[in-house]
């Protein structure tokens, strides 16, 4: 195979060429390979998710890409459920809506911009409860430039998740931990900020996004991620508005818009490149972009303000920029640059690795058939004499030295096992440990905190906040007391107290355990590392092995199918405060008995009346450490049994992988034991089988076109 074919039609090309010959001389194990390296072929994905940690218009983002109003956008989080958007050319328009209750899926065709707008937005806002309660909706639509140009290129699945300031505390976990699994999944992180809000979404890793980003970034190869600055065009108001009031003339304002030119821009693009490289992201790839004004562009206007604005924008380009302003608009935009890079990346960085990797299995399975045929035509040609004794050297050596070589080869497996088996385990432990075990101590003092602070008065939302956010050394908890009581504000339910304060650490604990899942990245890396060592094990033999029979007979090993490792890390606790942790005091009012007699009148002497000196007071009592302790128990008892569960996993996973690797190398011996002892039988009658196998050989050239 030569490097111009190195395109899907030209290999798909080849596939046909190969399993038309195989179908008219049959190799069952060809085609069933020929047959999975087309359906790999056909169903190549390339996922793209956009994130964030605050509101950014990620909504109209993604209809500027498709270039109409697809999503409901708003100025406010919209999305409640993740939307999964299929994206190829000519694809049929339609969605497919996933509930979390009772209902069954439903698809959509007609009207369905209109309709994918209700079922997109969030529960309170529709008012027709058919449209509520969506797990995932899978959108078929094409978006106007990415990887569309052609119906030969790769699938894109672009993952709108959910909003980030989803109602309820639950529906915020879940769409929290749906977030960062998609991003542990997905190829390339679109990580969006909004340029009016830039210092909060930077100071604000409420989903934990940064951290599973530059985890991703540091041991992934294959991910990427850019980070998008979105509604740019308000930098250009803030130039605008520098210089308002200091030009005297319109020629004056032109030359002080060019001189103001793109400096609030370049500002906001030098604060995200320095949080990029806080975490370690040293060349972040950053795209300012305008999506209301790039999908007002595409879609058109309208009417009315919307119309205006659009136009005084383009007009001030028109001004600055005369001979290029098109251009220039365009380029401000910032989509098609966008556009346009990400499709250069995955044609360059990913499509064409991938058809490297599928151009190399179909030479390796074309160079196989080609080199048995004329081994075979070799041997056939040879003197019988000297075919035959060369043929018992090659069965002695399957029988004796290779099934010697299978035990070596099944030792080093082992070796190989064992070391990655410990690897996997101290990857969990230390995750776990570091995660979840060493946070005790810091779970009990912000739970205490947090009861406190609601105690006193706080709202949730703000005592939630602020037990997060305080630093611990500003805590002045000591959690080896007995006992630490909170005094209750009148207007606090007292018996909300106990249930905010177990919310508030499943809360707590559910930001612990997303940081856990992040050791998916970790896990990849030595899995790969993993079957990159297995895999060269493998090779090492295979080249003996071929060393071996040289003399004899050339074979080629076929190629070498590797399963893909399935790992669950998912964790499933449940922490809670013991009720023996918590009690209440309540004291009664005090009163005094006081004389409300008067000297001056003798009918008053003697009165007296009760008078309340200090009121009812309700008092909530924390027992710190038996609140350390229980959780430390609750938390211990869980991980131990997560913790062989998760290990099990692995532990089958690699068993299972080098298991396969040992029955491929034994099935081959077998096949080549087979093939020998029909090369026996082929000789006795050498004349007649060399015609056969030339006329094979020379149909096999023309069917393949030699290539």
């Amino acid at each position: 195979m030569n490097k111009e074919i190195m395109t899907i039609d030209n290999l798909e090309n080849k596939i046909e060429n190969l399993l038309g010959y195989f179908s008219e001389y049959p190799n069952e194990t060809n085609k069933q390979n020929l047959n999975k390296i087309q359906k790999d072929l056909n169903n190549q994905e390339y996922k793209i998710a956009v994130v964030a940690n605050m509101s950014s218009g990620k909504s109209t983002f993604i209809n500027a890409l498709f270039g109409i109003t697809v999503l409901p956008a708003f100025n406010h989080a919209t999305t409640d459920s993740a939307t999964f958007i299929h994206s190829e050319a000519d694809i049929e328009k339609r969605a497919i809506i996933y509930f979390n209750d009772e209902k069954k899926p439903v698809e959509i065709k007609d009207e369905l911009e209109r309709e994918i707008k209700q079922y997109a937005q969030k529960d309170e806002e529709c008012k027709d409860k058919k449209y509520k309660n969506v797990e995932k909706i899978e959108l078929y639509y094409p978006f106007k430039n990415l990887q569309t140009s052609s119906n030969k290129d790769f699938k894109i699945t672009f993952i709108d998740t959910p909003g980030p300031n989803s109602t309820g505390e639950s529906y915020k976990q879940k769409h929290q931990d749906q977030t960062r699994s998609v991003l542990n999944d997905v190829d390339l992180a679109l990580f969006m900020f909004d340029y009016t809000q830039l210092d909060a979404n930077l100071s604000s890793d409420e989903q934990g996004l940064w951290d599973t980003i530059k985890k991703r970034h540091d041991k992934d190869k294959n991910f990427d991620v850019y980070f998008i600055l979105n509604k740019i065009d308000i930098a250009f108001d803030d130039n605008l508005a520098s210089i308002e009031g200091e030009a005297k003339d319109e020629h004056e304002c032109i030359e002080l818009m060019k001189k103001e030119w793109y400096v609030h821009e370049e500002k906001a693009i030098e604060k995200l490149k320095k949080a990029a490289k806080v975490h370690r992201i040293n060349k972040p790839k950053i795209y300012p972009v305008s999506s209301k004004n790039q999908l007002l562009k595409r879609e058109g206007p309208g009417f009315g303000q919307g119309k205006r604005d659009f136009n005084s924008f383009k007009k001030v380009f028109s001004e600055i920029f005369p001979d290029q302003w098109e251009t220039e608009f365009i380029k401000y935009l910032g989509i098609e640059k966008l556009e346009k890079d990400i499709n250069t990346y995955i044609d360059n960085s990913v499509k064409a690795k991938i058809l490297t990797k599928i151009n190399s299995q179909l030479s390796s399975i074309h160079a196989d058939e080609k080199k048995g045929l004329e081994l075979r035509r070799q041997t056939l040609q040879k003197p019988q004499q000297e075919a035959e004794e060369n043929l018992i050297r090659a069965k002695n050596f399957l029988k004796n030295r290779a099934k010697e070589m299978q035990e070596e080869m099944k030792v080093e497996l082992s070796k190989l096992e064992a070391k990655y088996i410990s690897v996997m385990e101290t990857i969990v432990d230390n995750a776990i440990e570091n995660e979840l075990i060493s946070k005790i101590d810091e779970m009990a003092k912000r739970t205490i905190h947090f009861s406190q602070s609601y105690a006193y008065g706080e709202d949730i939302l703000n005592a939630t906040d602020d037990a997060k956010r305080i630093p611990l050394s500003k805590m002045k908890i000591n959690l080896e007391s007995d006992k630490v009581k909170i005094k209750i504000d009148e207007a606090v339910d007292i018996r909300n107290v106990s249930k905010q304060m177990q919310n508030f650490m499943k809360n707590i604990f559910e930001d612990y355990k997303r940081n856990y899942l992040d050791v998916k990245t970790d896990i990849k890396e030595e899995y790969f590392n993993f079957e990159r060592e297995s895999n060269e094990l493998f090779l090492t033999y295979k080249k003996e092995l071929e060393n071996q029979l040289e003399n004899a007979l050339d074979v080629k090993v076929k190629i070498l199918e590797t399963e893909s490792i399935d790992y669950n890390s998912m964790l499933n606790m449940d922490i809670k405060v013991p009720d023996s942790v918590l009690d209440y005091d309540f004291k009664s009012a005090k009163y005094e008995t006081i004389s409300t007699s008067s000297w001056w009148n003798p009918f008053s002497w003697g009165d007296t009346e009760e008078v309340e000196v200090s009121s009812e007071k309700y008092e909530f009592i924390i027992a710190p450490k038996k609140m350390k302790t229980s959780i430390k128990t609750s938390m211990k008892d869980s991980v131990l049994k997560f913790l062989d569960n998760e290990k099990n996993v692995h532990k089958d996973s690699i068993k299972t992988y080098l298991m396969n690797n040992t029955d491929i190398f034994q099935k081959f011996r077998h096949i080549k034991q087979k093939e020998i002892d029909s090369l026996v039988e082929d000789i006795t009658s050498m004349e007649k089988n060399l015609i056969s196998v030339q006329s094979k050989y020379s149909n096999f050239i023309k069917m393949t076109k030699g290539k």
